[in-house]
């Protein structure tokens, strides 16, 4: 069993992309899932997921949007490209010192995951319009796994 730390965005910002999602994940027969943008992964005990969580000493976050990003990557197939600010370098951070594994943070908040060729990519890319920016104010650990109807939210820190 794995764990993964989410930001997730607050209401007005969690409404507007969790239904761009919703759509794409009916029109496409992709998985459905909650907005977020995962900050640290591959976490093997809960308790030092907690423990790191708590750590955590920040406000509610506002993020840069850079566009709208696609790669062959499943787990990055269309996604909102977020800008690596100072901010979120602090919050990943500190997440590292309590946990101390390797984790590759590339903000971003995916918005399917599929496999699909690079011309529907464009067309759904075409068809898309994101926020300047997104509010993010909660920290979540989520018990994760390959499926994503399996992931399940464990614990929950207000910013």
């Amino acid at each position: 069993m794995t764990y993964s730390v989410w930001l997730v965005p607050a209401y007005s910002d969690a409404k507007y992309y969790n239904q761009i999602i919703a759509s794409l994940s009916k029109q496409y027969a992709a998985p459905k899932f909650a907005a977020h943008m995962t900050i640290y992964s591959k976490i093997s005990s809960i308790s030092e997921a907690k423990k790191a969580v708590s750590a955590i000493k920040s406000k509610k976050i506002r993020v840069k949007t850079l566009g709208i990003g696609e790669s062959d990557y499943l787990w990055k197939t269309l996604f909102v490209k977020i800008k690596k600010d100072r901010q979120l370098v602090k919050i990943h951070q500190s997440l590292h010192d309590c946990l101390k594994n390797d984790y590759d943070f590339a903000p971003h908040l995916s918005l399917i995951y599929k496999k699909i060729n690079a011309q529907t990519k464009r067309e759904i890319r075409s068809g898309l319009k994101i926020k300047k920016s997104i509010l993010f104010d909660s920290v979540v650990i989520i018990r994760s796994s390959r499926t994503v109807k399996n992931w399940k939210v464990v614990y929950c820190k207000k910013l």
